[in-house]
């Protein structure tokens, strides 16, 4: 009987390649003839599950973001179900905390640096739109769950956590901070929007001459 190839754990064995030789020496070292020496197959069978660098690159982001949103929803689902407790644990499920995370922030890091000095043409650009919409989708979400201190807007303290983000990763990626420095900051952002110990929420506007009398 032939040996039975599953597909998906060899793509899987080649991204974890190109993740790799990324970080040791960027984008550009991710060459099919490196990859296919780093993942231990022929470049021929790299060519067959992917046919140009840039798909190759695509398929590798999404893994790297499957494993994300893993990490995200198991460390959501060990929160008490608050709009405070959640947001915190998506923010810091960001953090590079062990090689998994760290790898993910990096390739984040690595595909925006390529994206800076490069024609502005590659998938990721819409792809790291769409990552941004969806975190600052979900700090909306949440501030507004609440409760948080009256008069916040909403929209611009998400934008200001979305912003914030990628910048305390990097930091933390490069060591310039720890994991625990992180978390703290984040936890000192959030203490200063949500109300503790309250189960009501606060107006985050203000409310009509109506609503007041």
């Amino acid at each position: 009987m032939p040996k039975r190839v599953d597909h998906e754990a060899r793509q899987r064995e080649i991204t974890d390649a190109v993740c790799r030789i990324t970080l040791r020496g960027g984008l550009g070292a991710a060459t099919f003839r490196e990859v296919a020496k780093e993942a231990g197959v022929s470049v021929r069978l790299v060519q067959y599950y992917f046919g140009t660098k840039q798909q190759l690159l695509d398929v590798t982001l999404q893994h790297v973001g499957e494993r994300s949103i893993a990490r995200l929803t198991r460390w959501i689902e060990a929160t008490d179900g608050s709009a405070r407790e959640v947001l915190g644990a998506f923010l810091k499920s960001f953090a590079p905390t062990d090689e998994e995370s760290r790898m993910a922030m990096l390739m984040y890091i690595a595909m925006a640096a390529e994206n800076a000095v490069g024609d502005g043409r590659s998938n990721d650009r819409t792809d790291r739109t769409t990552e941004n919409q969806m975190m600052l989708a979900m700090c909306e979400e949440q501030l507004r769950r609440g409760p948080v201190i009256e008069g916040l807007n909403v929209e611009i303290e998400a934008a200001v956590i979305t912003a914030m983000m990628p910048g305390l990763g990097n930091y933390a990626a490069e060591g310039l901070m720890t994991p625990a420095e992180l978390f703290q900051i984040i936890d000192y952002h959030l203490d200063r929007l949500f109300i503790p110990g309250s189960t009501e929420p606060i107006a985050t506007e203000p409310r009509s001459d109506e609503e007041q009398t």
